[in-house]
């Protein structure tokens, strides 16, 4: 007895569709606030006194300046537009840079403690009950970068500070206080893992000669292991991210051997991290891991920052302030949509009020049905497709709605190269190749969707 030509095209296209697009329903929501930078001396005027650089004689805006730092004021606004958005979030991820861009002379270990215990307590007055995820960034010790992978004042005193988000996680404060890192299962079958990736960071002179500092790198394999065994879904926080900054061709952070074993952990264990949520380079971008055959296991989300300030890195600019809401489904813990606020500091002058205004949906600006690595994937693809204008709108967005300017030839291939190239090795390769590396090829599940596609073509006419 023959098969049916269409019921076996109908039963390949049912099974694609469900397999590609798996979704509860019961949809949740994750605040992701990074980089707030406090500058307490903001109006003090020009650097070193204060963050602001080449002010002259002028005073910055009450709301914010691309040349400064945050003003409390930008901070509480910001805090509070998360609130007036959305009050009642599952949770809310914070990943640290807290202290203004200033030389270590105008900082000490208790001004730090300080800056993070005002800002702990400003969310905590705002979101009271809401559980928090935080983890610390390279400015969040003293003297700024050089974390040590042992107990300090610093961890001591955050660990206190954090004591109600992190004391009903078995363990958590304890490899907090050691390491600044630590583990949460938010709920049965679900598991957070926050890192502190500062000790893989270049300017951490510290960790340069340790083979894995804090031994968290293992502990890492070994609490995604455990993971794999109970049949977990994991989201990875941190700071600095891995890979390569697209605004600054061959910028890396992480010293290359941890960069390398980032990507290998990655690799052994996508099929339980559902999420990895970075910041530190204060703009608005995402990265895509590859195995060995080219398809894409894994994404990265990098939010931007809060603090408009502009960077010391040539060609690198400011950004508008920007606070993230992800919506993702509170089961399968799929990334469905990232709603992007910004605050435009151009139009603040004369407000007594900032305007907070949603920036983008990722699914209606970018037509993907979702914010998984495939769709990510599905958005890279469309990067060189003379019909969309997908990548001007990401070059827009990457900047907060700062820089205007088109990004074509080596500024493109810049980009591209940074999402699709997270090792060191291939980035090389595919700036050297205009923005093509082996690992960035069009994935199975893509030519398993178009093929699905046909097919209901066929079904349907």
């Amino acid at each position: 007895m023959g098969i049916d030509p269409k019921s076996f095209l109908f039963v390949f296209v049912f099974h694609v569709v469900c397999i590609w697009s798996v979704s509860t329903g019961d949809t949740g929501y994750i605040w992701h606030v990074t980089d707030f930078h406090y500058d307490p001396d903001y109006t003090a005027g020009d650097y070193p006194a204060s963050s602001c650089r080449d002010l002259g004689s002028e005073t910055p805006n009450h709301w914010g300046d691309y040349r400064c730092d945050s003003p409390w004021a930008l901070i509480n606004s910001s805090v509070y537009a998360m609130h007036d958005i959305n009050s009642n979030p599952d949770f809310i991820i914070w990943t640290g840079d807290d202290t203004p861009h200033v030389p270590n002379d105008n900082l000490s270990t208790e001004k730090v403690i300080n800056t993070i215990g005002n800002l702990t307590h400003l969310l905590m007055d705002v979101f009271p009950g809401v559980k928090v995820f935080p983890v610390l960034g390279n400015h969040d010790y003293h003297p700024k970068h050089q974390m040590p992978p042992e107990p300090n004042d610093v961890y001591g005193n955050v660990t206190e500070l954090w004591d109600a988000w992190l004391n009903p996680y078995t363990g958590a404060l304890d490899t907090f206080k050691q390491a600044a890192y630590y583990t949460a299962e938010y709920k049965t079958g679900h598991r957070i893992i926050g890192l502190n990736t500062v000790y893989y960071y270049t300017n951490d002179k510290v960790t340069e000669d340790m083979e894995d500092p804090g031994n968290q790198l293992q502990w890492l394999e070994t609490t995604l292991q455990a993971a794999v065994y109970n049949n977990e879904k994991v989201y990875i926080i941190g700071h600095v991210p891995p890979g390569v900054f697209e605004r600054h061709a061959g910028k890396s952070w992480f010293y290359p051997r941890f960069n390398e074993r980032y990507i290998d952990i990655v690799r052994k264990f996508h099929d339980v991290i559902f999420g990895q949520f970075y910041a530190h380079q204060h703009d608005d971008s995402f990265r895509i891991f590859y195995d060995d055959k080219g398809t894409p296991i894994s994404s990265l989300l990098l939010a931007p920052a809060v603090t408009p300030w502009n960077t010391t890195l040539s060609g690198v600019g400011p950004n508008n302030p920007g606070i993230r809401l992800i919506e993702f489904d509170r089961e399968t813990w799929e990334i469905q949509d990232i709603k992007q606020y910004f605050l435009d500091l151009s139009t603040t002058v004369d407000l007594t009020t900032p305007n907070w205004k949603l920036e983008y949906s990722a699914k209606q600006q970018y037509g993907i049905s979702d914010v998984t690595t495939p769709s990510l994937q599905q958005l890279v693809d469309s990067f060189n497709d003379k019909n969309s204008d997908n990548f001007a709108k990401y070059y827009l967005y990457n900047s907060v709605s700062y820089d205007k300017s088109d990004c074509t030839g080596q500024c493109k291939v810049d980009q591209v190269c940074a999402v699709t190239a997270v090792d060191f090795d291939e980035y090389d390769t595919c700036l050297a190749n205009d923005g093509v590396t082996g690992s960035a090829v069009r994935p199975l599940m893509t030519f398993a969707v178009k093929v699905a596609m046909l097919a209901l073509q066929y079904l349907l006419f």
